[in-house]
């Protein structure tokens, strides 16, 4: 757990065997709040939407399910970016909006670590094992998602895949519909549904031939996105890297994407507002120089797209210390 992190015990109900209409849950946090909405669909989904915000202290949600079936999990977040720790794997893994982020644990608890002032909105679905099995038929998914229900399954195992632009309207529409009762459940059923199936369709999509890198690859990789580190405000250019990994510009960018789920532009603007987050909340430099130090020309564009990243702006949240 993160130093000066604040935790917070979460248990959820085991799923019911039939759909029923969505149910809601309040959560006070250490100087913030969180509210979780359940939807049980009639095909074998399981959705939980959070929505909230985190106060002056980072907070650990341990997310715990009391069921004894171990299945598998689907977390998608929106507008945010945060920590989660599967158990059986051996690292925290930082997931942000525009990815998937498939998982079993091997034990029946999640940490979800959240930083210090930010809004929350994420989407975690559970799939049954018959539904699971009707989406696998025929698919060529994944080993470790393959081996599920077999006798030499894996303990835990995570992946993580990049969404399709299509589909996050989809997933916005999940936290944005204005419907209630019997015809919300419909409502967010059908968007639930085009969301798993997407998701899905991204396991066949990112296990194809090339997307497998050697570990001289992946090392590579990491002295690319180090170099795109070390001067962010004016980093090298794809081609530059290309030459000093001796991957070349094309297999760089392949190599990159399969690596991160991102390209490299993309990849290092996510870094640049994580640094401009922790400048906000940790030190009392200006906004101004924050954008220029990271560089970005005109703070209005700083601004901009910090909002789309967090929900807030940058003057909100430095208000908030």
């Amino acid at each position: 757990m993160k130093s000066g992190a604040r935790t917070v015990e979460w248990i959820f109900d085991s799923p019911v065997p039939h759909e029923q209409p969505p149910t809601m849950a309040e959560m006070p946090l250490p100087g913030g709040h969180m509210r979780f909405e359940t939807v049980q669909t009639a095909h074998g989904v399981r959705a939980i939407l959070a929505d909230g915000h985190t106060g002056a202290d980072p907070v650990n949600i341990l997310a715990a399910d009391e069921s004894d079936l171990r299945e598998i999990g689907l977390i998608i977040p929106w507008e945010t970016a945060f920590e989660v720790f599967i158990p059986g794997v051996d690292r925290p893994r930082t997931i942000r909006d525009g990815h998937w982020h498939w998982h079993m644990p091997a034990e029946r608890w999640v940490d979800f670590r959240l930083p210090a002032r930010s809004r929350i909105r994420t989407v975690g679905i559970t799939l049954s094992n018959d539904l699971f099995e009707r989406l696998s038929e025929g698919a060529r998914l994944p080993t470790p998602v393959a081996a599920i229900g077999r006798r030499h399954a894996p303990d835990a195992f995570e992946l993580h895949r990049h969404m399709d632009a299509a589909l996050r309207p989809a997933v916005g529409q999940l936290f944005s519909s204005p419907y209630h009762g019997e015809i919300r459940r419909l409502s967010l059923e059908g968007r639930l549904l085009e969301v798993v199936s997407g998701a899905f369709e991204s396991l066949t999509r990112d296990d194809s031939p090339g997307t497998h890198l050697s570990a001289w690859e992946v090392a590579r990789v990491r002295d690319a996105a180090a170099g795109l580190l070390e001067h962010p405000a004016s980093p090298p250019s794809v081609d530059e890297l290309g030459r000093e990994t001796g991957l070349g510009a094309t297999r760089l960018m392949q190599a990159f994407k399969a690596h991160y789920g991102v390209p490299p532009v993309q990849w290092l603007q996510q870094r640049k507002l994580e640094m401009a987050h922790q400048l906000l909340a940790d030190t009392p430099l200006g906004i101004k120089e924050i954008a220029f130090r990271l560089g970005y020309r005109h703070v209005s564009n700083f601004a901009s797209a910090f909002k789309r990243h967090y929900g807030v702006t940058p003057g909100s949240l430095r208000r908030q210390r």
